[in-house]
């Protein structure tokens, strides 16, 4: 059982949520739901540890591990298939190498009465009584079943992840989740980029093979399938309901409904009251009545209408400088990494003014044609931009495309103006 205790978050005076408490239970299926900016995505952040809370804990057994996956991958492209996987185990390999070290230090040493040493002795009775107790894996072995059960073939492993489509990366991470055993699985959007065979599988994960699981998703069919508990965050609260999320729509709309009646009914009572001070304020044989009517409405808390998501997207953009005929061409276009085809021979224009999607199951090449176009792959054939064509590109993996270093400096920046304040 895992517990959120009071949780609050404020920002600069400004309060996300608080006091949101509630109980995480075996085989508890939860999706967390609310408008964007709700505080959804900062509450799993709290409960994975990734953030701390204003005020409020989270609470669990010390034995419990939570997986969590965020909303973007930031799988390394120098890595391997079989080397991100493995990075499930990079607590216990850290604790193994860890021990190495402080042997072979201990080995050196002769210093056996000084205060160091046996700090050292007292670091590595620590880390053996943990290490030790874990149970006997074969770890090259486990991380092969469990890639091999998702989808990848032998071949794949020695594959940079960069290799991979979104989908496919997301199932690097499932892998990953998967090898942890984990108590509570949290996963934010992970329908994004996924097609729906990715979708299916994953439903079929978490409904038959994951315990308990909190997700955020705008895929209202996902969420209906895998969820059997909702909790909405709305006006830095939340509601909790043992119900789907179509189950849950109708809960609300009758919350909602009560609520603007209760609403308009406290509003009839202040209005009825403020009548009765303005006419009899002043009037000595009502004075005691004016001030308790005063008194009543300056405590009175007023009721609240929880707010519904009515947000839609608006974009503006300018007006683009004419192009050519045709923006992009494409003749006898190819690419492979090493033995796998991703495409061969693929021919397309592109005219001025018309609209493409490019469609296909994840590892098709959908991606991967886009690089190709951006020329930020390597490919046989022809791929060329027309005249005057300009392109805006969003990348799929854009949140692992950002300079760390340059937001490190900025950061570094603002410590020190803040300093000199």
């Amino acid at each position: 059982m895992i517990s959120i205790d009071a949780i609050a978050v404020e920002f600069n005076g400004d309060t996300l949520f608080n006091d949101v408490s509630f109980v995480v239970n075996e085989q508890d299926k939860i999706a967390l739901m609310g408008k964007n900016g709700a505080g959804k995505s900062t509450i799993m952040k709290i409960i994975a540890g990734m953030q701390k809370a204003t005020r409020g804990h989270v609470r669990f057994p010390k034995e419990a591990v939570i997986a969590y996956l965020p909303q973007h991958l930031l799988t390394e492209d120098s890595c391997t298939v079989f080397e991100e996987t493995s990075k499930a185990f990079k607590e216990i390999f850290e604790m193994r190498d860890e021990m190495a070290l402080l042997n072979k230090e201990l080995e050196t040493r002769t210093d056996y009465e000084s205060d160091s040493y046996m700090n050292i002795i007292t670091r590595v009775a620590d880390l053996g009584e943990k290490y030790y107790a874990l149970e006997e894996i074969n770890y090259e072995a486990e991380v092969e079943k469990a890639l091999q059960g998702l989808g990848f073939k032998r071949t794949d492993f020695n594959r940079l992840t960069s290799e991979f489509s979104g989908g496919w990366r997301m199932r690097i991470e499932l892998a990953k989740i998967l090898l942890q055993k984990p108590d509570l699985i949290l996963l934010d959007e992970p329908t994004n980029h996924v097609d729906i065979e990715s979708v299916i599988w994953l439903e079929d994960f978490l409904l038959n093979k994951a315990k308990a699981v909190i997700v955020i998703s705008h895929d209202r069919a996902f969420i209906d399938n895998i969820t059997n508990r909702t909790i909405e965050v709305t006006m830095g609260k939340i509601y909790d309901y043992k119900a789907n999320y179509s189950h849950y729509l109708q809960l609300r709309a009758d919350r909602r409904s009560h609520q603007i009646k209760a609403y308009q009914e406290q509003q009839k009572f202040i209005a009825d009251n403020q009548i009765f001070i303005d006419r009899f304020k002043g009037t000595y044989s009502k004075t005691n009545q004016v001030t308790s009517r005063e008194r009543m409405l300056e405590k009175l808390k007023i009721i609240e209408i929880d707010e519904i998501d009515t947000s839609s997207l608006a974009l503006r953009f300018p007006p683009a400088m004419r192009s050519g005929d045709y923006p992009v061409v494409i003749e006898s276009l190819s690419k492979k990494y090493g033995d796998q085809v991703v495409f061969k021979d693929a021919n397309m224009v592109i005219s001025r003014g018309q609209k493409v999607s490019f469609v296909g199951r994840n590892g098709e090449g959908k991606s991967t044609m886009i690089k190709a176009i951006m020329g930020e792959i390597g490919f046989e054939g022809k791929c060329a931009l027309g005249h005057n064509a300009k392109v805006g590109y969003f990348a799929q993996n854009q949140a692992s495309m950002l300079n760390t270093e340059l937001k490190k400096k900025k950061k570094k920046k603002l410590f020190f103006r803040l300093l000199m304040k």
